[in-house]
């Protein structure tokens, strides 16, 4: 799936984007200025992560109008060369405000629940 990045978030809706290099990471991480950023990392090869992908992206979709996730194949590469995120294992969900991971806003592996999901989404969306 191919997409711009020159993005505007007060457009009526912010999909869930996909990213699959470091390049595009950034791009739009930067692009989104002041707002924050929910980033899914995942691998293609673990087993948990087949279990939280559709609850990631069915919890993105819901709030694809009032906040931005990317969704980041992080067994590509180590997507998180020249930024501040700490990804340890995937499952990973991190909150990023202005270029900076937010510590207290991080889901890991058995974390991620829908509910847990849904509380983050919604911290943010306020």
């Amino acid at each position: 799936m191919s997409r711009s990045l020159n993005i505007t978030f007060l457009s009526s809706a912010m999909p869930l984007i996909p990213v699959s290099n470091n390049e595009q990471l950034r791009a739009e991480y930067i692009a989104a200025g002041n707002y924050p950023v929910i980033f899914y990392f995942y691998s293609e090869c673990n087993l948990t992560c087949d279990d939280v992908n559709p609850i990631f992206e069915q919890v993105a979709e819901e709030y694809s109008e009032q906040i931005l996730a990317l969704y980041v194949n992080y067994s590509c590469q180590s997507l998180v060369d020249g930024t501040d995120f700490t990804v340890e294992a995937t499952p990973t969900v991190i909150v990023g405000i202005n270029g900076i991971e937010s510590c207290e806003d991080k889901l890991v592996e058995s974390q991620i629940t829908e509910e847990s999901l849904r509380a983050l989404f919604q911290k943010y969306c306020n």
